[in-house]
């Protein structure tokens, strides 16, 4: 569940797009998985520390999970790879990279697009460069970045370490721009960056918020530093030296800087796919280099074996050494987090807690790919698995890692078994119970109107059951405001305020929070009072003509009052209608929403925005006359006063989502 909520965080609102209809079955789903392995080239083993893993036993696991889990979830093709005690014991790829040229996946040729995966190879590049004393982690970034303005808000700097934890304070905002589907339109690092820098909505270092342009920016400030362009930086430095040939940070058919991805890379990129009308369809290719450092790698299993083999072996891989042994080592310890006993974050790797062990790695989501990279160093084992279908594998990527653990290795010491007897909360369960909102989320744009992306925790008789769109799970009372989830073992947690009010949830996902929000701020409220106000200004519209035949006796003032709370419910009903077809556009293709927004309809409803606020401005202060210089009867004109609440409530209500004016980006 816990890699879910970090994939439904990364773009609010979105999560029932991503879900396709799944009617029927697909030739790749009715036909046993095609799979392949080969053998690729490891670092010399290391001395076993660790119970040694039968290989026969595991391809039979891996294969039986995989193959089951790809039926189960729809998944054209996936591709494996696991790393123990120094070597490669395990690569593999199943069903296909092509699925019109019935082409298998190959764990050693299929390039699969793993996402913010690629910010591990982001905050290697910065620690090598700290490891030159050329960057100082605490000093304030802006003096790394003479070419790129940041905002100077709250009195604190944002340093290395707080883009390192996600922490520099920024908003979220993805819609529009994070991906995109046209190579010549796709804008360089730095002229992204300029153009959508988010703003900062709360201090720096305080609470993680997950933040892609963060990343960009420390891409950026390996490129000033090192005179090099981003991706020459990581070739050189990276994948070159670690014979990583089969992984790139360039795109194809890019004809503007970065270069594109090789000839000889570009026929063996794997298609992403969306399950339409029962079929799989091939999709766009999803352009993210603008923001290439937090996520354009595109890169094979045989390949991340390499690159786990080096972070586990401290930066050494054979003869080659991406970072001495120290600077690998205080890269994975943690640097940050709000609890000791919950995972937090190291620099840039993500910390969890797998079947009682410490594990560092990322997960990683792209447009029509899911992935996931753990590293279990109390283990010498490391994990890769992506998948390249849209809406599905969210399972079967949760679910990989810990099962193989589990299935190998005794709990570790960080497992919380069941808790013995009866255990109970700190406090009433109900004061737990409320709604609970990312701490990664928009603030300022209308981005806040999508913002589905709400967990909800209720409370049973002696339980908590913490729920998000697809996804529940039940967390046991382990004494105090701690919890353990039922279905993992994971350590949940509660935070108050100073007042001793519940105020946060710390689920295992280190790289936000999730903060309660009273009524006012739920947004379930928030649409539930515009979906009333729709109602009563339709029922007013009604109304009125109905009665348009019978004109009633009234003053010229409240003639005028009737007047515009009329065309003030028009304009609002209208507003509703054409949002309503450009947010339709937008959900009709999930990937839209990253390069279509805001769609020509979604534009025009927000300019018919301005002018329905602005009669429900007339309307209300025609209120005045309506219950001072009145001949309508007392019903008549509470009946009015009703209408025109509506209308106000809906400015309201749009305004603080942001949806009065023009607040995409």
């Amino acid at each position: 569940m816990w890699l879910g909520l970090l994939m439904l965080a990364a773009a609010p609102g979105l999560a029932a797009a991503q879900t396709p209809a799944a009617e029927g079955a697909a030739r790749a789903a009715e036909a046993p998985p095609a799979k392949s392995a080969r053998a690729a080239e490891a670092a010399p083993a290391k001395a076993r520390s660790t119970p040694a893993i039968d290989r026969a036993d595991l391809a039979a696991f891996v294969d039986g999970f995989v193959e089951g889990r790809m039926r189960s979830e729809q998944v054209v093709g996936v591709t494996v790879s696991v790393v123990h005690d120094g070597e490669l014991i395990f690569a593999r790829g199943y069903g296909y990279d092509d699925l019109a040229k019935q082409r298998p996946v190959e764990a050693d040729r299929s390039l699969f697009r793993p996402g913010s995966i690629s910010k591990t190879f982001t905050w290697t590049a910065v620690m090598q460069l700290v490891e030159r004393g050329e960057l100082d982690l605490e000093a304030d970034i802006r003096q790394y970045l003479p070419n790129l303005d940041i905002e100077d808000a709250f009195g604190e700097p944002i340093t290395m370490l707080d883009l390192m934890a996600h922490t520099p304070g920024y908003e979220e905002t993805v819609m529009g721009h994070l991906f995109d589907d046209d190579p010549d339109t796709t804008p360089a690092l730095l002229d992204y960056l300029r153009t959508h820098a988010p703003k900062r909505v709360r201090p720096p270092g305080v609470l993680p918020a997950y933040s892609n342009y963060g990343v960009a920016v420390a891409g950026l400030i390996v490129a000033n530093l090192s005179g090099m362009a981003w991706e020459d930086y990581v070739e050189q430095n990276l994948l070159e030296p670690l014979g990583m040939r089969h992984s790139t940070f360039r795109e194809p058919w890019r004809r503007s800087e970065p270069a594109p991805m090789p000839d000889r890379l570009r026929a063996d990129v794997s298609e992403g796919y969306v399950r339409r009308a029962g079929e799989y369809q091939p999709g766009v290719f999803a352009f993210i280099g603008q923001v290439g450092p937090a996520g354009a790698l595109s890169t094979t299993a045989t390949d991340m074996s390499r690159w786990m083999l080096a972070h586990l072996n401290d930066g050494r891989l054979g003869d080659v050494r991406i970072l001495e042994p120290d600077t690998a080592r205080r890269m994975h310890r943690q640097h940050f987090t709000l609890d000791p006993r919950m995972p937090g974050m190291a620099h840039g790797f993500i910390e969890s807690h797998v079947h009682g062990y410490r594990a560092i790695g990322h997960g990683g989501g792209t447009v029509h790919f899911l992935s996931d990279m753990q590293l279990v160093p109390d283990l010498d084992l490391g994990v890769f698995i992506s998948t390249n279908t849209t809406g599905g594998g969210g399972a079967l990527i949760d679910e990989f890692v810990p099962m193989l653990v589990a299935r190998y290795f005794e709990p570790g010491p960080l497992f919380i078994a069941p808790p013995g007897g009866d255990v109970e909360a700190g406090r009433p369960l109900a004061e737990y119970a409320g709604t609970y909102l990312s701490s990664r989320r928009p603030f300022t744009t209308v981005e806040k109107l999508f913002m589905l992306n709400a967990v909800q925790v209720s409370a049973a008789a002696d339980h908590l059951v913490i729920s998000a769109p697809q996804q529940q799970v039940r967390v046991d009372p382990l004494g105090g405001d701690d919890f353990r989830a039922v279905d993992t073992g994971a350590r949940i947690e509660f935070t108050s305020d100073a007042a001793g009010r519940v105020n946060a949830l710390l689920l295992p996902v280190p790289v936000m929070v999730f903060e309660k929000v009273g009524p006012l701020g739920n947004p379930t409220v928030l649409y539930g009072v515009l979906a009333l106000a729709a109602f009563v200004m339709a029922c007013a519209l009604v109304g009125a003509w109905l009665r348009r035949r019978r004109p009633p006796q009234q003053t010229p003032a409240e003639a005028w009052a009737a007047r515009a709370v009329i065309v003030t419910c028009l304009a609002w009903l209208v507003v509703y209608a054409v949002g309503l077809v450009g947010i339709g556009e937008l959900g009709s293709d999930f990937a839209a929403v990253f390069y279509a927004f805001p769609s020509a309809a979604f534009v025009t409803a927000l300019g018919l925005a301005l002018v329905a606020a602005v009669l429900t401005v007339l309307s209300a202060l025609l209120l005045y006359p309506v219950w001072t210089d009145a001949s309508w009867p007392v019903w008549r004109r509470l009946r009015h006063t009703g209408v025109v609440l509506a209308a106000v409530a809906t400015l309201l209500v749009l305004r603080e989502f942001n949806a009065i004016g023009f607040n995409y980006y």
